[in-house]
C-alpha cells in the first residue's frame, strides 16, 4: 500500500512536470524521454498559465459586480501563486537532486528493515502507516476537488475552456503535489530513525556478542539518516518558505472571501459549504507537513529510559553520548524552525490579516 502511493505520486508529479525522476522497484531514476519531457512540459506550463490566469480574471469580473476589494485580493492570489509555480519550476532539478540523496539511504533502510524481520505492515508503525494515509487522503482531495471545481466553472466546453480548464487544473496541483515530497523524504527517514530505535531496543536487551556488534552498524545507520535529513531540509528549505508563503497568503485570502460570500453576497449554501470544507482540509494538509517535521526530531531524539535499568557496555555508552549530543533540527532558509508551533504561529497571523481584511472590506464599501 505505501509503495502504491509513492508510485502513484511520482508518476502524476512526472506528468505535470515536478519532477523528471520516477520511483520504481523501490528506486529512483531518470530517462531521457522523462527529463526531456518535464523540460517541455515546465516551459509550456510556464508560458500558458499566465494567459489562462489573466482569461480567468477577465471572466471572472465580468460575471456580476464584485467588490473591490475582491478584485484586488484575486489578482495577489493569482500573482503569488504564479511566482510559487515559476520558483518550483525553475527549481526541479534541486529537488531531483534531493530524491538521488534519498536513493543510498532507502536501499540502505530496506535493507536493514528486511534483516531485522521488520516487513510489510508489521515493519513501519501504524501510527506513521496512518500519518501517510492522512496526508495522501488531504493532497488527493485538493487535487480532485480543484480539478471538479475549475471543470464546473467552464460554461461551454469549447476547446479554448478545455485547455485553460488543463493548465489552471496542473498550476493548482503544482502547488499542492511539491510539498508531498518534502513529507515523503521526511517520512521516510522517520521510519529509518524508528527502524533503529527498535532494533537498539532489542540489542540493549541481548547478551549476545553479536547483537553487541551489530550496534556499530545502527550508529553509522543513524548517522546517515541525521545527515541525510539536514541536506534534504537545506535542499527544500526555499521551495518549503515558497510554498508556505503561498499558503499564508491563500489562507487569508479564501477566509475573508468566504466571509463576504457567506454574509455579504447572495451565494448558494453548497458552495459555501464546498468552500469551508476545502479551507480546513488544506490546513489540515499543511498542518500534516509540520507535524512530520516533529515526528521525525521525535523519532531522532527517541528517549532511551529504559537502558537505565540495563548493564551498559562499552559500545552502548559510546553510543548515548553520541544520541545525546545528536540534533536534528529543521530550519527553513535559516528563519525558523518547522514545527508545529510555526503552523501555530502561521494560523494566528491568519486569523490577523482576515481582521485586517475585513476592516478595509467595510471601510471601502462605505
Amino acid at each position: 500500500m505505501v509503495f502504491w502511493i509513492v508510485k502513484l505520486y511520482f508518476r502524476y508529479s512526472l506528468a505535470i512536470g515536478i519532477t523528471s525522476q520516477q520511483f520504481s522497484r523501490q528506486k529512483f531514476y531518470s530517462t531521457l524521454f522523462s527529463r526531456t519531457y518535464a523540460l517541455i512540459a515546465n516551459i509550456i506550463t510556464l508560458g500558458m498559465v499566465p494567459i489562462c490566469m489573466w482569461q480567468v480574471r477577465s471572466v471572472f469580473e465580468s460575471k456580476r459586480h464584485f467588490p473591490q476589494l475582491i478584485l484586488i485580493t484575486n489578482d495577489i492570489r493569482y500573482t503569488v501563486s504564479f511566482l510559487v509555480i515559476l520558483y518550483t519550476l525553475l527549481s526541479r532539478g534541486f529537488r531531483d537532486t534531493a530524491f538521488k540523496e534519498m536513493q543510498p539511504l532507502l536501499r540502505t533502510l530496506f535493507r536493514e528493515e528486511k534483516r531485522c524481520g521488520y516487513k510489510g505492515r508489521d515493519g513501519i508503525r501504524r501510527s506513521l502507516r496512518m500519518l501517510l494515509l492522512l496526508k495522501f487522503f488531504t493532497l488527493s482531495w485538493l487535487c480532485i476537488t480543484e480539478v471538479i471545481f475549475l471543470f464546473y466553472s467552464c460554461d461551454v466546453l469549447v476547446w479554448v475552456n478545455i485547455v485553460r480548464f488543463f493548465f489552471l487544473s496542473n498550476a493548482n496541483n503544482i502547488l499542492e503535489m511539491v510539498p508531498m515530497g518534502y513529507f515523503l523524504a521526511l517520512w521516510h527517514i522517520a521510519r529509518g530513525f524508528d527502524c533503529v530505535n527498535r532494533r537498539l531496543d532489542q540489542i540493549v536487551k541481548s547478551k549476545s556478542p553479536r547483537d553487541q556488534r551489530e550496534l556499530q552498524h545502527l550508529w553509522f545507520l543513524h548517522t546517515s539518516l541525521t545527515r541525510t535529513a539536514l541536506n534534504l531540509n537545506k535542499i527544500y528549505a526555499p521551495q518549503m518558505l515558497a510554498t508556505r508563503f503561498d499558503h499564508f497568503i491563500i489562507g487569508v485570502i479564501q477566509a475573508y472571501w468566504g466571509t463576504v460570500f457567506t454574509f455579504d453576497l447572495p451565494t448558494p449554501w453548497l458552495w459555501v459549504v464546498y468552500g469551508s470544507v476545502q479551507y480546513h482540509v488544506r490546513i489540515l494538509d499543511y498542518y500534516l507537513i509540520d507535524y512530520m517535521c516533529d515526528v521525525a526530531v521525535k523519532y531522532h531524539d527517541a528517549a532511551k529510559h529504559s537502558w537505565s535499568e540495563i548493564r551498559w557496555t562499552k559500545e552502548i555508552s559510546s553510543y548515548v553520548i553520541y544520541a545525546n549530543s545528536s540534533k536534528l533540527e529543521l530550519w527553513i532558509c535559516g528563519l525558523f524552525q518547522a514545527d508545529r508551533s510555526m503552523w501555530f504561529g502561521m494560523i494566528s497571523s491568519i486569523l490577523y490579516y482576515i481582521l485586517v481584511l475585513l476592516q478595509f472590506h467595510m471601510v471601502m464599501g462605505k
